[in-house]
């Protein structure tokens, strides 16, 4: 290389770094990765749990300031927001449905925490139950467990709740949760369990809790009672169904014979079909509808009596089938059969039935009144034996069945108990009674839907024993006209609850278990029916379960019944003894409205109260059949009022994988909230940090089922990235500066006020969003103006004035002024989404910027929600001008780009002719189109070739894209230098301002 040529590229070389130093290049501390340490330890708790106490601290201060009563309960309704939480279940490890059910709720509060509303959210743990007893007592086998008393199970239970709750809490606080996690509700605090208790007595007072014997749902495999809300329904659920022959009595033959008008001493059979032939031993009546028509067939030998439509399904051979007679059902009343299962010689009644229908079986159906609702009440109205020789775990009780059939049906390991109802061997023991005693038609493969239990997902049976039952008859016609003005969201939540609940009449709520609050009730020693529950007696023994413990109920002695007892009982009070059931879950955490009523009357001392109790509710869309409509049917029950304790119920969906199926840890599928956070190689997934399971969660439609798996979360972390960049954008630019006080809007450039105008309606459309819980649409519009409106226009048109201009410029000035109202802005935006980085970026803002709007001591999340006073003529002026001809340059660079191989617009000279006066000045224009330099010309040129537009006020426009003749400044790297490797004007004043 040649001593000039290497002289000529020193010197070249030298000019373009030895100015690199009097730029303002950004420069921030703000890191380009979240810290998971940093996250934990500091940010979590400064932009969660200091805020929420803070900000409640500012409730009860103003609050106190209120005199009157009427003053207090408006400011409440106006300012506080309370979103209620339905407890999570204090039972193993947190799953995605928990993180997703969490970060909803608190994306709600936050935006309202924006709004400037003060926030009351309270979290809770759900602790009684079956499924905690049954995690207790995992490692003790059948025998021990039966020895086991029911002290020690609650204590075993209490123990795992208790780890659960701190388990489940520990990785709650990595969410970024807006509340105190000191002070939770849990229902098996004192006080909630006093309040829980309070509820039963009122429903107990005005009428509503009763104990019949009468069919429940029945869990064999947990050994209790079970709910609607419990079950789960199988589709493909296998069972065998059998057509059976009940003969009718020598009378009724003769009876039916004469009604029909025909001869003959063929014996007469009425047809049933089921699909529990495991109840048939059970059957005291046949059911029949009077307004059907029927047939008397006959089949061989034989005479059998089926519904006409119900014909064909029988399947017999071509001309093996006659039908002897038609006749309406009003024949068959008074008629009586024999169950020759039983052996018994008994005369049993054929009886109307509305709920007989056609389309199934054979229009006669066989009745067990301990064995089915329906067959339940036709017993109560014809004085049936309400039946049911079956024991709680689901064997027969042989000493409660006839001696024929006791043989049959005992276990052949241990002959001292009954076989399993639902066995399969069991069906064919009672299949080959039926064909030995010639009453089996024939039977049937069936698939049907099956009700299950929820928790041991085996299938449940309907068993009739004693049980407690709220009446829901009156109570559901004041729960469906409260929710009349119960906004739901999505909409057809308000169609799914109130199906639920028109569907139920009663409510079991006891069940055979140790681990929860005890029904309050005594028996009779030697009369175990006779039952002694009165307002007295609830009362007196809620004063004592408050002075001893609720434990003390569960103690087993009985010789301390005076204590228990009213002073009117002490007589008696030694023939009696404590209950042990304990009542259904659901009652339990559906009496958690109680929560916020202590609120408002013990730490508000509130003596009206907002009517409904709290504005929003959300869970699983499985709640409408759970804790939505508990929390509903107890607090419209109690106080007889239609009035919901919700004015908001919002429902998300589930979890999924990527391949659609829902999350199980039995598939193996699941991810845990952690493996979000922290990443997971073995899964293929990508650590996103808190933000990124927040993100995550936020951009999906959560209305439906929420979809999670690498994919998906790699274009979390993407977006999550582009956020973060351009928040460090911002950052790095508001580091140099003047101390200034923030520059009015209608100091700034046209740009600025048009990307201020454009921040204006982000900020309105995302408000919008939130306000309806499209929080995927507020990530969608946020990344939308991001990618077009900043990154795409105005960060590229600002960084020639940021880098090179002086600090003291004006033009840098109104720049600064509005990428930091951008950043404010999207503070507000991301706040509830993304608090933790949103911390981080506060953490840091230079404070003379946010000295600038008063947010000195202002935690971020609760900064007011920016509006910026900008023409609205801004908008529409700018996009018709600077943007159209921003659009017609770059089609004219293109072609320059292509022709002459220019490839950097800053060595563009722009000539712009128009007939009219322009609302840009060059320089603007040249910012805009960060071209060199831009030349205005009065009047059309009169080369027609050049490239026209005609604008919306008529004026025309045509534009020149030339290269420059200027040479590159070897500090801006703008075409506007006199001399090669000198320094342009601009460049040669703001140094010419640094050298001493």
């Amino acid at each position: 290389m040649s001593q000039p040529i290497f002289s000529i590229i020193k010197k070249r070389y030298l000019a373009k770094h030895a100015y690199q130093k009097t730029l303002n290049l950004p420069k921030t501390k703000f890191p380009n990765r979240s810290n998971l340490d940093t996250t934990l330890r500091e940010l979590i708790p400064k932009s969660s749990q200091e805020v929420y106490k803070e900000q409640l601290d500012s409730f009860f201060k103003e609050f106190s300031k209120l005199s009157t009563v009427d003053d207090k309960l408006k400011f409440v309704k106006e300012r506080l927001f309370i979103l209620h939480d339905g407890p999570p279940y204090a039972n193993g490890d947190l799953h995605l449905g928990h993180a997703l059910n969490k970060v909803l709720k608190d994306i709600i509060n936050r935006y309202q925490l924006s709004q400037g509303k003060y926030i009351f959210y309270k979290p809770g743990w759900d602790c009684h139950g079956l499924p905690i007893e049954t995690k207790a007592l995992k490692d003790l086998n059948a025998q021990q467990i039966d020895l086991i008393s029911p002290l020690k199970v609650r204590s075993l239970a209490l123990k795992h709740a208790q780890k659960a709750m701190k388990k489940q809490r520990q990785t709650f606080e990595h969410f970024a949760i807006l509340t105190d996690w000191e002070t939770p509700y849990i229902t098996i605090d004192k006080d909630y369990e006093n309040n829980q208790l309070k509820t039963f007595k009122e429903m107990f007072e005005r009428g509503l809790i009763k104990r019949q014997n009468k069919p429940v749902y029945w869990g064999t495999e947990t050994r209790t009672a079970l709910a609607e809300g419990e079950l789960e329904y199988n589709e493909n659920h296998k069972s065998v169904a059998a057509y059976v022959k009940f003969p009718l009595v020598k009378e009724s033959e003769a009876d039916l014979r004469k009604k029909l008008g025909i001869t003959g001493g063929l014996p007469i059979y009425c047809l049933i079909w089921t699909s529990t032939p495991w109840t048939l031993f059970s059957n005291r009546a046949i059911c029949f509808n009077e307004d059907f028509s029927y047939s008397l067939l006959r089949i061989g030998k034989e005479l059998v009596i089926v519904e006409t439509d119900s014909i064909g399904k029988l399947d017999q051979p071509s001309g093996s089938c006659t039908v002897i007679k038609q006749f309406q059902g009003t024949n068959l009343h008074g008629l009586y059969y024999q169950n020759r299962l039983l052996n018994d010689k008994i005369c049993r009644p054929l009886l109307n039935g509305v709920h007989v229908t056609s389309g199934t079986g054979t229009g006669l159906v066989h009745t067990a009144p301990g064995h089915g609702q329906d067959d339940y009440l036709i017993g109560i109205q014809n004085n049936l034996e309400i039946y049911s020789p079956v024991d709680h775990q689901g064997r027969y009780q042989l000493s409660e069945l006839p001696e024929s059939v006791r043989s049959i049906l005992k276990d052949e390991e241990d002959t001292s108990i009954g076989k399993q109802v639902l066995d399969v061997e069991t069906t064919k023991v009672i299949l080959q009674k039926l064909n030995d005693l010639n009453l089996l038609h024939k039977f049937h493969d069936y698939t049907h839907s099956y009700p299950y239990d929820w928790r041991s997902k085996k299938p449940v049976i309907i068993r009739a024993t004693p049980q407690w039952f709220a009446d829901l008859h009156d109570v559901k016609d004041l729960a469906l006209e409260s929710i009349k003005r119960v906004k739901f969201y999505p909409e057809r939540g308000h169609s799914r609850l109130s199906s639920f609940i028109k569907s139920r009449n009663e409510w079991c709520i006891s069940r055979q278990r140790s681990w929860g609050i005890p029904i309050l009730s005594f028996y009779k020693k030697d009369e175990p029916d006779t039952i002694l529950m009165n307002s007295e007696t609830l009362a007196h023994a809620m004063k004592t379960v408050e002075k001893k413990g609720i434990n003390a109920w569960f103690n087993g002695k009985d010789d301390d019944m005076k204590e228990w007892l009213p002073q009117q009982y002490h007589g008696v009070a030694h023939e009696y003894c404590r209950s042990q059931d304990t009542m259904d879950v659901w009652f339990d955490s559906g009496s958690s409205w109680n929560i916020i009523k202590d609120f408002y009357e013990k730490r508000l001392k509130l003596t009206k109260l907002p009517s409904p109790l709290y504005q929003v509710c959300l869970e699983g869309s499985d709640q409408h059949r759970g804790w939505f409509q508990s929390s509903l049917l107890t607090k419209v029950a109690s106080s007889n009022v239609p009035v919901a304790p919700y004015e908001e119920v919002i429902t998300h969906g589930f979890t999924l994988d990527e391949n659609g199926l829902k999350m199980s840890k039995s598939i193996g599928n699941t991810i845990s909230p952690e493996a979000i956070i922290q990443g997971d190689e073995t899964l293929g997934l990508p650590a996103l940090g808190v933000d990124g399971l927040r993100y995550l969660i936020a951009q999906s439609n959560f209305t439906t089922d929420v979809v999670a798996g690498p994919t998906v979360m790699k274009h979390v972390g993407e977006a999550l990235k582009k956020i973060r960049l351009a928040f460090r954008y911002l950052l790095s630019n508001l580091q140099k500066s003047e101390d200034f006080n923030l520059l009015p809007v209608e100091q700034l450039r046209r740009a600025d006020q048009f990307a201020l105008y454009k921040m204006n309606e982000l900020l309105n459309t995302t408000k919008n969003h939130y306000q309806n819980h499209n929080f995927s649409k507020v990530l969608i519009a946020l990344q939308y103006h991001l990618n077009n409106h900043l990154s795409a226009f105005y960060f590229d048109i600002s960084k020639d004035t940021l880098y090179s201009d002086s600090i003291s410029f004006l033009k840098r000035k109104q720049v600064q002024t509005t990428l930091f109202h951008v950043l404010n802005s999207y503070r507000a935006i991301l706040a509830p989404i993304l608090p933790v980085m949103v911390q981080e970026v506060w953490k840091h803002t230079p404070e003379r910027w946010l000295q600038g709007l008063g947010l000195t001591n202002m935690s971020p999340m609760r900064g007011k929600w920016p509006h910026f006073e900008v023409c609205p003529e801004i908008n529409d002026s700018f996009e018709e001008f600077e943007l159209k001809i921003l659009e017609l340059f770059q089609k004219e660079f293109k072609k320059l780009n292509q022709e002459e191989g220019i490839t950097k617009t800053t060595q563009t000279h722009v000539t712009v002719f128009t007939d009219h006066s322009l609302p840009s000045s060059s320089s603007e224009l040249c910012d805009i189109l960060q071209a060199s330099a831009v030349s205005i010309m009065k009047g059309i040129s009169g080369n027609s070739s050049l490239p026209a537009i005609e604008l919306g006020n008529g004026s025309k426009l045509q534009i020149l894209v030339e290269q420059s003749k200027q040479h590159v400044c070897p500090r801006c790297w703008k075409a506007n230098s006199a001399e090669e490797d000198e320094l342009c004007d601009r460049c040669g004043e703001v140094v010419s301002e640094l050298v001493p």
